[in-house]
């Protein structure tokens, strides 16, 4: 067959690509054996080993294609090779842009091994990987077309695939700049009713242009638009203008030949509702490409948004901020919407997605309760949407969301938003960080300025305690949104992580200067004072929260908790309880399941750690009659490790909260709850080995995102059983470092068990500073705690 033929259909052309580009890039075959029986057998039964596992310094997206070319099943292969060459293309613009390093991977090609039985002939290897990649993609052209067609420059172009460029405003009416965005996204969800039409957006184009294109000189021209939805496979591209007569808008709009620049359709369309003008003009649109038939039954474009253009203008600004990740902005407009339209169920659907990623979860519920009342009134793939972030905020069934979400990012490969949330759930839920910076760097390749995939970009790097490429993505935000505050933010949270407490406060106050109803630069304010022991400033900035922000519970909530924290540290326990209750009655006000059974969770902890058993469990159990599923658990441990006699009652607790927990959560977090199994059974037994192997599992499943809780309460009972030594290992860390706290009462326990364990060892000294630290802050509590009698005991012993 031709070339193009042959490129389109034949699966084993993309395995072979696979294992083409796999031999490139380790010096090896994905598939070897002794003989050709074996290495058939191989390639039939066993997964090939991952490149990265070769060599480490090779891009998470670029083993990502390779092993999608080498899947057992043609299904989970490229079903379209355009789409291959669609990934290799963008990750040679990650490479040109300058957004990954690839020196790595080019020293890394120097090195490899050089056979008689592949050679690229004329090609230097010490070019760029990415560079070898388009030699690749050019032998792929020739072998998968048997060589009779010199390969084509571009896509393989898709029957009736049409891009939608952006419709300039000729009103001279700024009022009207909303419909420049707000026209190409009617467009593309009226003629996204036909399944018979390939579209690529507006958006999509100037992702693709991104690198080429500076945001300070306005938009692209018009040239370089068609050049580059020619290239993403597009047929046909719709463009065009629309002008204000008397109190009618007219839109102008052509529709031409990507190559050749013919104009197949120029039509005019005037009326006074954009809606109705855009679906005159997609039924024009779709005569010219012979699919009329196909768009007959459609509904009109209202009937799956909303019937008030006024209503779709801010929906349309709304998003301009939410894509900011300005959430306070972005509900005002999705409001203003939902005042015009309250049947209109997109902002519903998106004020609902805002809270959610503030952590605001019971705000979000009745959003997205009545955005699923309306949801007949949304576009297929917007109710595709609802359904996982109903999954997600409303139903807690976090397995069946990802396996929506990822049935989501196969249909709809090009959306940045939801490929970001997969990538996240890979993270945290997946525990594959692998896996969720590859999803991640696609998205970036699609568009290298996406605000929400560099945030989670952040949260991977930190995750793996790569603080210099969080640093560098850091600075990429700063560059990319100079004018927003989560850069300041992440960068202060940094600081904090390596110690670095002085430059943390001189960032976190830069941020605030900026940007003074900030509240995360008055939390973090407060974190570093109590860091650097300033208990007075500390104070200060926990007051300034509810000063400047008290129509706030959540934030209200959170001054409380704060001023207990400076309180403790002060040896003002019993103030610090009245703040605590204070906190809890705010929380209450919300009606927040999340936030309640986390307030009062705390509680019970505090009064445990004043041996005040009876409350801590009262306070425990109040807060899981609020708990949700991920904290269902929280209870039953609790109450066998204050009480281990009562392990009858939190037995059956503890199952019904596994086996709920597992119905929600996918498998790759099912470690945890053998884990927490063996904890919980530890704690019933009040056996410290199984105690301290439950912890030691917890962590293992959480990988280095273990948290430095576990790792303190370990080396507690570490101490307490005799494993001196391993104890200090484990309880250091939280007085001193990376995960050194800001919890006073923390901070007490692991100096006064560092001191117990040194004294063992026989190490006075160290014990004696220990000791000394518990009392220099703690000499005159209002409430006595049983660490510091011991403590003032055994500092007498060893100086008198």
């Amino acid at each position: 067959g031709t070339a193009s033929g042959s490129f389109t259909n034949c699966e084993a052309d993309v395995f072979s690509f696979g294992v083409l580009m796999y031999r490139m890039f380790t010096g090896s075959f994905p598939f070897e054996g002794g003989d050709r029986v074996s290495t058939l057998a191989k390639i039939l039964e066993v997964k090939h080993v991952p490149i990265r596992q070769k060599s480490e310094s090779l891009p998470a997206e670029l083993e990502r294609i390779i092993d999608k070319c080498l899947q057992k099943d043609p299904n989970d292969r490229y079903q379209d090779t355009r789409d291959l060459v669609v990934d290799l293309r963008s990750l040679r613009r990650q490479f040109d842009s300058g957004i990954s390093d690839t020196s790595e991977i080019t020293a890394t090609m120097d090195r490899m091994p050089k056979s008689k039985s592949f050679t690229l002939s004329g090609a230097k290897l010490a070019v760029s990987a990415v560079a070898a990649v388009v030699i690749a993609v050019v032998l792929f052209w020739y072998f998968g077309g048997g060589g009779e067609e010199a390969p084509p420059t571009g896509l393989q172009a898709r029957e009736n695939a049409l891009a939608i460029l952006g419709f300039e405003n000729k009103t001279g009416d700024a009022e009207l700049d909303w419909l420049e965005a707000g026209l190409p996204e009617i467009l593309l969800t009226d003629l996204a009713q036909s399944g018979s039409v390939s579209l690529i957006s507006c958006n999509r184009i100037l992702d693709y242009l991104a690198d080429e294109i500076d945001p300070d000189e306005g938009d692209p021209n018009h040239q370089l638009c068609v050049n580059a939805a020619r290239t993403l496979g597009a047929v046909t591209v719709l463009s065009g203008a629309f002008y204000k007569m008397g109190d009618k808008i007219r839109i102008d709009a052509r529709l031409e030949d990507s190559e050749t620049g013919r104009v197949i359709l120029g039509e005019k369309v005037v009326g006074d509702d954009p809606f109705t003008l855009v679906d005159s003009l997609t039924g024009k649109i779709a005569q010219s490409l012979n699919v009329r038939e196909m768009m007959g039954g459609n509904v009109q474009v209202a009937n799956i948004t909303s019937s008030s253009p006024e209503a779709y203008k801010h929906y349309i600004l709304g998003m301009e901020k939410f894509n900011k990740i300005d959430f306070d902005e972005a509900n005002r407009e999705f409001e203003k919407a939902i005042e015009i339209d309250s049947t209109f169920a997109m902002p519903y659907m998106r004020i609902g997605m805002s809270y959610g990623l503030q952590g605001k979860a019971q705000p979000a519920k009745p959003y997205f309760e009545i955005a699923s009342r309306f949801e007949h009134k949304l576009p297929l793939k917007d109710r595709n949407l609802l359904d996982i972030y109903r999954d997600l905020w409303l139903e807690l069934d976090y397995d069946a969301g990802m396996i929506k979400t990822k049935s989501f990012v196969t249909n709809y490969p090009d959306d940045k938003e939801v490929r970001t949330f997969f990538g996240t759930m890979l993270l945290n839920l997946g525990r594959d960080p692998v896996a969720a910076l590859a999803q991640i760097d696609t998205v970036l390749m699609l568009d290298p300025r996406y605000r929400l995939a560099l945030s989670i970009k952040l949260d991977i790097h930190t995750a793996d305690r790569e603080f210099d490429k969080v640093i560098e993505t850091i600075g990429l935000i700063k560059k990319y949104y100079p004018d927003t505050e989560g850069p300041y933010e992440r960068l202060t949270r940094v600081y904090i992580q390596q110690g670095r407490y002085e430059e943390a406060k001189v960032e976190a106050e830069q941020l605030l200067e900026k940007f003074p109803d900030n509240t995360s630069a008055l939390s973090q304010l407060n974190t570093i004072c109590l860091l650097l022991r300033q208990f007075e400033d500390a104070r200060r900035y926990a007051n300034m929260l509810k000063e400047r922000h008290g129509d706030d519970p959540y934030v209200v909530v959170n001054h409380y908790q704060r001023l207990a924290g400076v309180d403790n540290w002060e040896g003002k326990f019993r103030s610090g309880l009245t703040n605590m209750h204070r906190a809890l009655e705010t929380a209450l006000s919300t009606l927040d399941s999340n936030l309640i059974a986390n307030t009062y969770d705390g509680m019970g902890s505090r009064y445990y750690y004043f041996d005040m058993p009876d409350s801590a469990l009262m306070f425990s159990k109040k807060g899981y009659d609020w708990a949700g599923v991920l904290n269902a658990l929280d209870y039953p441990l609790f109450l066998v490790r204050v009480d281990p006699d009562r392990a009858s009652e939190a037995k059956p607790m503890f199952r019904d909260a596994v086996t709920n927990f597992k119905s929600r959560i996918p498998q790759e977090l099912w470690p945890l709850v053998e884990a927490l199994r063996v904890y919980f059974d530890g704690l019933a037994q009040s056996d410290t080995t199984l105690i301290i192997q439950g912890l030691q599992e917890q962590i293992d499943a959480l990988g280095q995102s273990g948290g430095s809780g576990n790792y303190t309460i370990m080396g507690r009972y570490q101490v307490q059983t005799g494993l001196y030594e391993d104890g200090i290992t484990n309880l250091e860390p939280s007085i001193e470092g990376e995960y050194e706290t800001s919890n006073a009462l923390t901070y007490l326990q692991s100096r006064y068990y560092l001191g117990v364990a040194h004294e063992a060892l026989g190490n006075t000294e160290e014990a004696i500073n220990h000791y000394r630290e518990v009392l220099k802050y703690w000499n005159n509590p209002d409430m006595e705690i049983k660490e510091i009698t011991d403590t003032r005991r055994r500092l007498g012993d060893l100086t008198s």
